[in-house]
Order: structure tokens, then C-alpha cells, then sequence
């Protein structure tokens, strides 16, 4: 009786697998789907399907264990054939990927398609984004260099100084008051398993409420929707030549300017002081500003409001009106807060890499 009840289960299951699949063949996508504020999300999956490919191929040669990372990567990087484009191929794809998805959110922005009956999928989106740099921050310890340790340390008091949890927070991460072999493994299984189960689960979702939801109609007098095209096969062979052409630009970008690899961490040398990547030349900034007791204004006060608020804001803004002529407060917030950020970025900018350091 159980065996045939288990056999009925898994047959249930394989029928609403095979109609899913089903259906999502028969989906017909709008014909405009390919201007830039979407094509940014076709280029977004082709970036994150790279570092899923490139990320196993390094796992194959890297050891997670300070006497053994940065050699393991140095000679993945410069003794085996393709090393450095595989590693390349992946470093340049998270930059671009911040990028994209930045674009992603403006567009997005910009067309009010976080409005209803679309939330959902604005707020999943949103919480992709805020998921993918917890990724790149655990990869940059990964190969033990001076820069990788030392911008761990930095982020190491940063997470120290958040009130309440921050101590936990540390020790959770590290396994202990300093960064070494536990630290190393926590990182490397955060960035090798559980961050890309969640990110490939979190894209999941977002394209489940993208598919129930649909694309938004385009904003402006006179604009009407295209014929509505299938998904498999047209786009899903668009995208197959946006991938491809993804590669191919990013493999030959590897070939010219490597993924960086400094010399071998050394926890003793505390006067390298580890510049900051573009990403988070605002942060920075903030931490920089806001010192002592107020640190935690501008580690977590600031870019946690500003988190919240982008999750909360189809909520918050329930206006029918998409034009941005028509959202002149939401345009003008989103201004400010785009001018104090570059503003932020340019003063990180020239802080560690323009002016002089005695």
C-alpha cells in the first residue's frame, strides 16, 4: 500500500513537472520584450549562468586552506591552459553584473513596472540584487592575497561595529577572533554552495512571479505592444546569441587585462591598507564620514533604509501614473539619492586613488 502510494505520489509530481514544462514552452513573450530596460534582464541571466560555469572549473584546482590558496590560484591563473580567461571570465563577469543589474533596477524605475499587479516581482528583483555582492564579498578572500585579507579585515569591523548581532554576526563568520582556516572554509562554502542555491532560487522565484505577473506595457503616448512572440524557441535562441557574444567579449577582455592576484596574504604587514573596488566607493565614504559611536549610521543605518525603501516602494507609491513626467516626488527622490551616491563615490574615488598619500 505505501509503495503504491509512493508511486502515485512521484507520478503526480512527474504530470505537474511535465505540464509546467508544458506551459512554460507555450509561452508567448510581448514583441517589445527586447528593448533595453528588459534587455538588461536577458544579459543579467547571461552573466549569472557564466559564474556558475567558471566558478566549478576554478573549484577544481582551488585548495581552502591558507597554506594552499593562493598557490592553488596562481597556478590555476598562470600554469594551466585557459586558467586565466576561466578566472577572467568570471571576475569581469560580477563587475559587468553589478552594472547590468543596476541599469536593470533604473529602467525598471523608470517604467513603473513595480506597480500592480507587478510588486512582486520588483521586490524579488530587489532582494537579487542586495543577495549578489554577500557573493562577491566571500569570493575575495578566496584567493588569500594581500588585498583579499586585508579588505576582509576592513569588512570584518564594519560587521563588528552593527549593533547587538555584530559581534555574533563576526564570530559566525569567522569561527573565531581572527581570520584563518575556519574563516577560509566558511567563506568558500558560502560562496561555492549556499549563495548560488540562493540566488539560482531567488531568479527562480523572480521569474515565476514575472511569468504570472507579465511584462509591463510600454510608457508613452502612441506606443503600443508587438505581437506577442513564443518564448522556446525565438527567445530562448536570442538569448542563446547574447550568451555567446557575452563570452566571446568577456574571454577576449580576459586575455588582455587578467583577474588580479597580488602577493600571498600576510596577516603581520597592518600597513597595506586594501583599496576599495568602484562598488562600494560610496559605502566607504560613509564609513569615513560617520566614525566611533556613529559608525553604524553609515554601515547599516543608511544603506538599510535605502534598502527597505527600494522593497517598500511599490507599496508606497500606488499612483496609477507610470510616465516619469507624472512621478515628479519619486523622480526627484530618486535623484537625490542617485547625486549623494555618485557624489559619495567620486569623494571614495579620489580619497585612495587621486590624492596624495604621505
Amino acid at each position: 500500500m505505501n509503495g503504491a502510494g509512493h508511486s502515485s505520489g512521484k507520478l503526480l509530481t512527474f504530470l505537474a513537472l511535465d505540464r509546467y514544462a508544458a506551459r512554460i514552452c507555450g509561452l508567448r513573450v510581448a514583441g517589445d520584450a527586447l528593448s533595453w530596460t528588459r534587455f538588461c534582464g536577458s544579459l543579467s541571466l547571461a552573466l549569472v549562468v557564466l559564474l556558475f560555469l567558471t566558478g566549478p572549473f576554478m573549484m577544481f584546482y582551488y585548495s581552502p586552506t591558507p597554506a594552499a590558496a593562493f598557490d592553488s590560484v596562481d597556478f590555476a591563473q598562470f600554469s594551466l591552459p585557459f586558467g586565466d580567461i576561466i578566472r577572467g571570465v568570471h571576475y569581469w563577469a560580477w563587475n559587468l553584473l553589478l552594472v547590468v543589474l543596476g541599469m536593470h533596477l533604473a529602467g525598471t524605475f523608470l517604467t513603473a513596472a513595480y506597480k500592480a499587479p507587478r510588486q512582486l516581482v520588483w521586490v524579488s528583483g530587489v532582494i537579487v540584487l542586495l543577495v549578489v555582492p554577500l557573493s562577491i564579498v566571500t569570493g575575495d578572500l578566496l584567493p588569500w592575497d594581500q588585498k583579499g585579507y586585508w579588505t576582509t579585515q576592513v569588512r570584518s569591523s564594519i560587521i563588528s561595529s552593527v549593533p547587538v548581532v555584530g559581534d555574533f554576526m563576526l564570530r559566525l563568520l569567522q569561527g573565531g577572533p581572527r581570520t584563518g582556516t575556519v574563516a577560509l572554509t566558511r567563506f568558500y562554502v558560502l560562496h561555492c554552495v549556499f549563495l548560488p542555491l540562493l540566488i539560482a532560487k531567488l531568479i527562480a522565484i523572480h521569474f515565476h512571479f514575472l511569468a504570472q505577473r507579465g511584462l509591463s506595457e510600454p510608457v508613452g503616448p502612441g506606443k503600443t505592444v508587438r505581437a506577442p512572440i513564443p518564448l522556446i524557441p525565438n527567445m530562448l535562441n536570442r538569448w542563446l546569441i547574447l550568451f555567446i557574444a557575452c563570452t566571446v567579449v568577456l574571454g577576449l577582455v580576459s586575455g588582455y587585462w587578467p583577474a588580479p592576484l597580488e602577493s600571498p596574504a600576510d596577516p603581520t604587514d597592518s600597513a597595506y591598507v586594501p583599496k576599495p573596488e568602484w562598488w562600494v566607493f560610496a559605502l566607504n565614504q560613509l564609513v569615513g564620514i560617520f566614525r566611533g559611536p556613529l559608525m553604524f549610521i553609515g554601515t547599516v543605518a543608511i544603506p538599510g533604509g535605502l534598502a527597505l525603501l527600494l522593497i517598500a516602494l511599490p507599496f508606497l507609491d500606488r499612483s496609477p501614473a507610470r510616465h516619469p513626467a507624472q512621478r515628479k516626488l519619486a523622480m526627484a527622490a530618486a535623484f537625490l539619492i542617485l547625486a549623494a551616491v555618485v557624489a559619495l563615490s567620486i569623494m571614495g574615488y579620489w580619497e585612495h586613488f587621486v590624492k596624495p598619500h604621505p
